[in-house]
């Protein structure tokens, strides 16, 4: 597949993987990343599972859960994921484009910056509710 072009199977898929997210009560904000380095599409999740000091980790397994549990398998391998924290500049960035154009519209970036991070451009999802109240991934856990 060309590196340059994102395809509307890979937005299907972070769809899907978006909506499982919400549907066991993680809300998160997403968005593809065409990358000015490498100019590779990377489906950026942020998420308040990264701890303040890049605890990636635990957003990773999480993910790899969802992923997992999935009927069909995506067609984006979790190479082509990153997790951000809400507190990171390209998280921040992300979160603040989805508020700064409420709707249930995707949002076309087309700036070169989200963030510190250098940008081709951007896809960034519609938000997408959590079904219950947890985000820190504890699944109702107090």
């Amino acid at each position: 597949m060309d590196q340059g072009t994102l395809v509307g199977l890979e937005i299907e898929d972070g769809q899907t993987l978006l909506d499982r997210l919400a549907a066991q009560g993680l809300a998160v904000a997403a968005a593809w990343v065409q990358e000015s380095e490498s100019g590779m599409w990377f489906l950026y999740v942020v998420t308040p599972l990264v701890r303040k000091g890049g605890g990636t980790p635990p957003a990773y397994r999480r993910l790899n859960e969802v992923i997992d549990q999935l009927p069909e398998p995506l067609s984006l391998g979790s190479l082509r994921i990153k997790v951000v924290g809400p507190h990171e500049s390209v998280g921040k960035a992300i979160v603040e484009l989805r508020r700064s154009q409420p709707g249930t519209r995707p949002i076309w970036y087309r700036g070169v910056r989200l963030g510190d991070l250098g940008v081709e451009g951007a896809y960034i999802y519609p938000p997408v509710k959590a079904e219950s109240s947890v985000t820190d991934g504890s699944r109702g856990a107090s």
